[in-house]
């Protein structure tokens, strides 16, 4: 009979390969429905979807019923440039020479982020992996790009759980609308403390062809109040021209950030990602 299971010694993937295809044709389904199409017993899916649930690759609705995370409703690393790290290897590179801090370069998966990072002077920039993934909530990447992606995006991570990793952590839906109103108006994301209770950073989002978002640049900050208006100026002058070298779409301006007047001079000029960080270096380094 479906759903008690015809194939008892199916290995524990197989069986999980089973679930995840058994939402192929989209939609919901309760924990009765998957063990029929899946051919599993009702106990072994019941385990498995939970579990599925909890890595966040099947979503349990208030109603009791799973639905499968679609990435591409969240973004995937998928949807990225293939040369991406590429192209904008370069630009992590002078950013870091400038700053002197750790810089990151993101694209939504899901309810998470994939990224790559320069972490020393003698690190070769990282490659995107598995295990290098943050959440999108709780971090500058993650709002930067949040707050430029559609508002179904918004919505699946908010359904899919905002886990609170320390008590500065964003993890209502009212607080996660606000900050990213907040993003969007200042035009930078700035996260503290939020996800490790040592560590704060300042991110842009960068922008593709089509103008939609499809990466942010990340530096971490370890003085938000004394680096911040040192940092911004080469983190949004990098993300614009690296958006320039993606394609030939209009970049959106900059938002005016009223408590941040200071930063008005920065310059923006918008050539090629690798000079013109560069450019920034003595200038940033005498306010420094």
């Amino acid at each position: 009979m479906a759903g008690n299971g015809s194939e008892p010694r199916r290995s524990v993937i197989s069986k999980v390969v089973a679930i995840v295809r058994s939402f192929d044709s989209g939609g919901s389904l309760t924990v009765t429905e998957i063990a029929q199409v899946a051919d599993l017993p009702l106990s072994t899916v019941h385990r498995l979807a939970h579990e599925l649930a909890a890595w966040g690759i099947l979503h349990r609705r208030d109603d009791a019923r799973f639905e499968a995370v679609l990435r591409a409703r969240c973004g995937s690393p998928r949807d990225r440039p293939p040369d991406l790290r590429e192209l904008a290897a370069p630009t992590v590179d002078d950013l870091y020479a400038v700053t002197k801090n750790d810089v990151r370069l993101g694209v939504l998966d899901g309810p998470r982020v994939s990224y790559v990072e320069k972490t020393d002077g003698s690190r070769p920039l990282s490659d995107f992996t598995d295990a290098a993934k943050l959440p999108a909530h709780a971090t500058a990447l993650g709002r930067a790009l949040l707050a430029y992606s559609p508002a179904e995006t918004v919505d699946h991570l908010i359904r899919y759980g905002l886990r609170s990793y320390t008590s500065s952590t964003v993890a209502t839906a009212a607080r996660l609308r606000h900050a990213l109103n907040v993003v969007r108006m200042r035009g930078v994301a700035v996260v503290s403390h939020e996800l490790l209770p040592d560590h704060s950073a300042v991110a842009v989002p960068v922008f593709g062809p089509d103008g939609a978002a499809v990466a942010a640049l990340e530096v971490r900050l370890r003085d938000v109040r004394a680096e911040l208006p040192c940092v911004v100026p080469a983190l949004t002058v990098a993300a614009r021209a690296l958006s320039r070298d993606l394609g030939p779409a209009e970049v959106p301006p900059v938002p005016a950030r009223p408590a941040m007047q200071e930063l008005s001079t920065a310059p923006v000029v918008l050539r090629n990602s690798h000079g013109t960080v560069r450019e920034l270096s003595s200038r940033i380094g005498r306010r420094r």
